[in-house]
């Protein structure tokens, strides 16, 4: 019996060293985990408490573990203490309420650790950019400025950054100073959001930049003040615009050498349309963004305001008709004018701008509208409508006509949108309507003179100066035989024509169109009947030739053969223009603007261009 008294405590610790076999991915994750990913703390945390015998205590007395290692970094200034320290105060901050007093203290600690591991020049060694511990630190100087802004919204800091003043485990954090790059400042915007916060939905691709700072969602309020000819271009049909911001956060201080307890600080807020890196102290640093969360974030409020019977409705549509600067008008950057199509919105435009975001050449080069005009109208009022806002447009903007860059516009029109475009770079005159309509010379004479200003307005068209290429995508040149058909019918009877329309404008086209009298006003002609083979419209332009370079992308769903291709809406015979720079075919139904080979086509249009005008 003594014999297997003694034995026990030895077989017993037989089983104490074992190992087992890692599943697929699971060790990966765990050395991944930290307190910003997870409940718990990393491996590289937790491995530095055990060493220390200071685990169980941090468990039960975590605030005294955080003071007594912050005067061990002071005495020490030991760069991988910092990031302990940071993630430490993160850890317990997660567990606390925002109103919670030390909730604050925590996150503001753990972007001071943070930073310091990362930035500070007073601790030893050298930040190593291939460790764990970097790559930590770095998340976590992200997420707890996120954290802060979380704070200061609910507090209603965000207006007045430079009064904030945060707890730290040692001493205070003061903002002393803030540089905005984005073209307006923090009192301008009516909220600001974490972009961390929101799940897209919408969009196929995300675009996300990884690196330094915390990506923003500014959605700016209606400036009562501005000038109605800036507001009407900055405010897409009502809708509140949101922009994307980053947000960082800058010690003037070394935090290693901080006797007076008063840190100071300074905040920046970038812009990441037109930047991806940030440089600082001498550093070049991949800047954290993401370009498309703010795009969701605005569309979704104006999706859920318009329904699908809004697109036919003139009345709705002439409120929102205008072209609308998607992020603030920037000089020395080229233009882009997106123009949709039959019974649409700007908003099948977004997801290709969001990926041309991704792309640094293009995003470097170009600046991105959209234009918004009711198509139930006939084409040719929209048209004159379209040339009217983007003659106006640069005189609000660039009114001395300084700005070479607007000079090398592009537009790129869907179906309708393309018909719209192709009259912005074409010549027509009043006779070639007259003539093609069977109308006496003297009965245009006969008309009084704002009759006469009206039809040539409408009707009389040359090349804008500063468009210098155009992009069609699935346009009807010569018409769709579905617009005669029963889908034509079922339109005409869904569209409601503005009350505008029955002006000097609407008189004008129905006195030129139709076989009336001159006191019939009422117009009975609608957008659709403009795309009707053989129609007026595509009698006097169908084979019009644009008069700068021009690119053609046609959908095909079902047949290879030239005779037979169409798109379910367009067939090729009424896409395809003799002279185009380049011409594709994409598989894809009548919504070709929404498929990756027309995006890739367009970004390589958009490249091509720049190089034109850079050699």
């Amino acid at each position: 019996m003594k014999f297997l008294f003694f034995c026990v405590p030895f077989f017993l610790q037989c089983g104490t060293y074992s190992t087992f076999t890692y599943s697929q991915y699971d060790q990966v994750r765990a050395t991944r985990l930290n307190a910003v990913s997870s409940k718990g703390l990393s491996l590289i945390t937790t491995s530095f408490l055990r060493s220390n015998d200071l685990y169980d205590k941090y468990v039960e007395m975590p605030r005294v573990v955080i003071y007594d290692l912050d005067n061990r970094l002071v005495a020490e200034k030991s760069r991988d203490l910092s990031y302990y320290l940071a993630e430490l105060c993160y850890h317990t901050g997660s567990t606390l309420d925002m109103d919670d007093p030390m909730f604050a203290r925590m996150y503001a600690s753990s972007l001071v650790y943070s930073y310091t591991y990362l930035f500070d020049k007073k601790a030893i060694p050298g930040p190593d950019p291939f460790s764990m511990q970097f790559r930590f630190a770095l998340e976590t100087y992200n997420r707890s400025l996120a954290q802060l802004v979380r704070f200061a919204k609910k507090n209603r800091k965000l207006a007045n950054l430079t009064d904030l003043s945060l707890p730290l485990m040692r001493g205070a954090l003061t903002m002393t100073g803030a540089e905005v790059e984005t073209t307006w400042t923090p009192k301008n915007f009516l909220e600001v959001e974490v972009a961390y916060d929101y799940k897209i939905e919408g969009f196929s691709n995300q675009i996300n930049k990884f690196g330094i700072g915390t990506p923003l969602i500014l959605i700016r309020k209606h400036p009562e003040r501005e000038s109605p000819e800036r507001k009407k271009y900055e405010f897409v049909g009502g809708v509140g615009q949101a922009y994307p911001g980053t947000a960082f956060v800058s010690l003037e201080d070394s935090y290693l050498e901080n006797r007076n307890l008063h840190l100071k600080a300074k905040i920046h807020l970038f812009d990441p349309v037109y930047r991806d890196r940030i440089k600082f102290a001498g550093l070049d640093l991949p800047m954290e963004s993401d370009t498309t969360t703010p795009l969701a974030y605005m569309l979704s409020g104006a999706e859920k305001r318009d329904g699908f019977f809004a697109k036919f409705d003139g009345e709705a549509a002439l409120d929102r008709q205008g072209l609308y600067l998607i992020y603030p008008y920037k000089k020395d950057k080229i233009p882009v004018v997106f123009v949709h199509g039959l019974a649409s919105s700007p908003f099948i435009w977004f997801p290709m701008i969001n990926e041309f975001l991704a792309d640094p050449k293009i995003k470097e080069k170009y600046q991105f509208w959209v234009y918004w005009y009711p198509t139930g109208n006939p084409v040719t009022i929209s048209a004159a409508d379209f040339r009217d806002t983007l003659r106006d447009l640069r005189k609000t903007y660039d009114p001395k006509g300084e700005d070479v860059s607007f000079d090398k516009m592009v537009l790129v029109g869907h179906s309708m949108g393309g018909l719209l475009s192709k009259l912005m770079v074409t010549h027509t005159k009043k006779e070639d309507w007259m003539q093609a309509a069977h109308i006496p010379l003297s009965r245009y004479e006969s008309l009084n003179h704002e009759t006469k200003e009206d039809i040539k307005r409408v009707f009389e068209f040359k090349p804008l100066p500063f468009v210098k290429r155009v992009i069609f995508v699935a346009t009807p040149h010569r018409g769709s035989n579905l617009a005669e058909g029963i889908l034509g019918s079922i339109a005409r009877i869904l569209f409601v024509l503005p009350k505008s329309a029955l002006s000097n404008i609407g008189k004008a086209y129905k006195f030129l169109t139709l076989n009336s009298n001159e006191d019939s006003i009422v117009p009975e002609n609608y957008g659709v009947d403009d795309l009707v083979p053989n129609s007026l419209f595509t009698q006097v332009t169908g084979n019009l030739k644009p008069e700068v370079d021009f690119h053609s992308i046609i959908g095909n769903s079902r047949f290879r053969n030239l005779e037979w291709i169409n798109d379910s809406v367009v067939s090729y015979d009424s896409s395809h223009l003799e002279g185009a720079k380049s011409e594709l075919l994409v598989d894809s139904d009548h919504s070709v603007q929404d498929h990756m080979p027309t995006i890739l086509e367009i970004k390589r249009i958009l490249l091509e261009h720049i190089h034109v005008f850079e050699n």
